[in-house]
């Protein structure tokens, strides 16, 4: 079964730029899209430009575990949520 999650964020305005993944996270991403264990569904931004979405799909459990627990994975979501705290993004996901 596969589970998809969802990340949104929220910036306060538009001169607060969103954080930008690591090449280390973006290759973790690359190896598991060819591994065939996750599906990137990209990421799109609101018209007004505040809210930026991006989807990814685990083939199964086993695999949403593998990235969540990657190393890389942890980095970006240590680091992601910093730069969030820090610049008044909020984000939800699901």
């Amino acid at each position: 079964m596969t589970i998809t999650v969802t990340l949104i964020q929220t910036r306060p305005n538009i001169d607060v730029d969103f954080h930008s993944a690591s090449d280390d996270f973006k290759a973790l991403k690359t190896e598991m899209v060819a591994a065939g264990t996750l599906v990137d569904n990209g990421g799109s931004t609101s018209e007004d430009g505040l809210i930026r979405t991006w989807s990814l799909t685990f083939s199964n459990d086993t695999a949403q575990n593998a990235f969540l627990n990657d190393s890389r994975n942890v980095t970006y979501v240590e680091d992601r949520r910093t730069y969030n705290e820090d610049n008044g993004i909020s984000e939800q996901i699901s």
